[in-house]
């Protein structure tokens, strides 16, 4: 039934059913999807222990996003994408792989 044109007559009895409607027509037309959080990983390590940073990115999911090393330095920068889940205990894994030698910086 369409809304009563008299805003005085217009109650929850008709406001709620037409906002009802409304909802589950949006959510027969939307395209559902599932959403994970994921960490930026910024990485500084030396070149000679990157392979050992790559490994254990790869075991956590992560998609590797750039390698820059540092000009002077014998260090790199390991940019990758670390899904939330799988940050949980990195920094102690990734630094029990290198020794130590690798630095991990997290940004959401």
């Amino acid at each position: 039934p369409p809304l009563h044109a008299d805003s005085i007559h217009r109650g929850a009895g008709q406001v709620i059913p037409a906002s009802r409607r409304v909802c589950y027509a949006t959510c027969l037309v939307s395209r559902p999807r599932l959403q994970e959080p994921i960490f930026l990983a910024e990485i500084t390590c030396p070149q000679d222990v990157a392979g050992n940073v790559y490994s254990c990115l790869a075991q956590r999911r992560a998609l590797i996003e750039v390698e820059e090393p540092m000009e002077g330095t014998p260090l790199t920068v390991i940019k990758a994408f670390l899904p939330v889940s799988e940050s949980f205990g990195f920094t102690a894994y990734l630094r029990s792989n290198t020794s130590g030698q690798a630095f991990p910086n997290c940004v959401f």
